[in-house]
């Protein structure tokens, strides 16, 4: 199927709001175990679970996640988009609803860290393919940080609710789990009567349409180096993301120790996620209206917001008051923003449109991998020398992300860029 007509009218906004509210209903899945941490470790203290086991949940949720993205990638590429996400949608709900029964940290890895995880991990390469194919460059930065969005009122609704529930008293934490878990299966079953099953773009080769095939996708990602050294930077990203959304409730309630649970668990993602928001969406529409004639232009700030979190993150681990600690969250937020409106486009300004799902599901799955162990290491840093620690050197991996993609800057972009395919 050909471009022509997929750009315009008004279901590109309504194609938006479907993947926004699932997206949202992802994410908010994904912040419950964070949020409720503090009650989970009491909870399971008959167990002797110490902070390094209790971070094998998180750290088993991104190795799945990452290695089943590139399946996740395939299925939505060659199998189809809303299948896939209709699919992920009912597992990864019902993983959240069973892992409300979870008693012990191995049922809540095999629930939690699996089976959520393997339902998760198809919904974002659908859904940015989807976005890049109905939004041009005139639209697309804005229409994928207004889907980006969704990450920012995700975790801070349901950090909200978790904290809620969880002050609740012993099991109160379940409930979070049981209902976000039955909202998401009901909204599966409402994307499979309303949302429209949109074909592909048809891949082109020497000019002519032709089928395309996955080797042809796992080609595509193989042969851009500026793609590849995205996907690693990237895994420095979901390293610090992971490890502060793991352990930032935690790190709260055990320094401000005179803040209750709710209180807490609003607090460590609201400042920092606001933050975020402002930052996305801003950056966006600035991207969108000076960048024209800038086809570098999300790349470089790409290794900008890098290079802008490293100081907040540094800041956050070292504060001394609750007050500061939000400012510092709401300035890593910021930064944060910043990179997060710039790093799909920038990826997508290197892949051809019919490989896009593919390709986020392979580099997904190089950065979740990547990433995957910071719960476990910061766990262990907690333990060994503080949390404080452990939350400064995030800083490290941020910055290690600024200067994987200086290569991409200086030698690789200008070759792998589409337009020069398309020219």
């Amino acid at each position: 199927m050909k471009n022509e007509g997929l750009s315009g009218g008004s279901y590109k906004w309504w194609l938006l709001a479907f993947l926004f509210v699932t997206f949202f209903l992802e994410q908010a899945s994904r912040q419950i175990y964070n949020a409720a941490l503090p009650q989970i470790k009491i909870d399971f203290a008959s167990f002797g679970v110490t902070n390094t086991q209790l971070g094998v949940v998180g750290s088993v949720f991104g190795a799945v996640f990452g290695l089943a993205l590139v399946g996740s990638g395939i299925a939505a590429d060659f199998i189809g988009r809303k299948r896939t996400l209709v699919a992920g949608t009912i597992l990864f709900s019902v993983g959240v609803f069973v892992s409300g029964f979870a008693h012990g940290l191995f049922l809540m890895v095999a629930f939690y860290g699996v089976i959520n995880a393997l339902g998760q991990c198809c919904i974002a390469p659908p859904s940015y393919s989807l976005i890049s194919q109905y939004h041009d460059n005139t639209t697309r930065s804005t229409a994928m940080s207004i889907f980006q969005s969704a990450v920012y009122a995700g975790v801070i609704i349901s950090s909200t609710v978790a904290g809620k529930l969880s002050s609740m008293g012993e099991g109160g934490w379940r409930n979070a789990f049981w209902v976000f878990g039955g909202i998401g299966i009901v909204w599966a079953a409402v994307m499979q009567i309303f949302m429209r099953d949109t074909p592909q773009i048809s891949a082109v080769k020497d000019g002519a349409e032709t089928e395309a095939t996955i080797k042809d996708g796992i080609l595509e990602l193989v042969r851009k180096p500026t793609a590849i050294l995205i996907a690693l930077a990237f895994g420095m990203f979901i390293y610090g993301s992971f490890g502060i959304r793991n352990w930032m409730t935690l790190f709260m309630k055990e320094e401000f120790a005179d803040k209750g649970l709710t209180a807490v668990s609003f607090h460590s993602v609201f400042w920092m996620f606001l933050g975020a928001l402002l930052g996305c969406l801003a950056t966006a529409r600035l991207i969108d209206r000076f960048g024209r004639g800038r086809p570098r232009i999300r790349l470089d700030v790409s290794v900008v917001g890098f290079l802008l979190m490293v100081l907040p993150i540094v800041w956050v681990g070292s504060s001394r008051s609750f007050a500061e600690c939000c400012a510092a969250l709401f300035i890593l937020g910021l930064a944060i923003g910043v990179y997060e409106a710039a790093h799909y486009p920038a990826m997508f300004d290197c892949i051809a449109p019919r490989y896009r799902s593919v390709t986020t599901g392979l580099t997904g799955c190089m950065a979740f991998v990547i990433g995957s162990v910071s719960p476990v290491i910061v766990g262990w840093m907690s333990e060994h020398l503080s949390m404080r620690a452990g939350i400064m050197s995030l800083g490290a991996f941020f910055f290690a992300g600024a200067l994987i993609l200086v290569p991409a800057q200086i030698w690789f972009f200008k070759r792998d860029w589409v337009g020069n395919e398309k020219a």
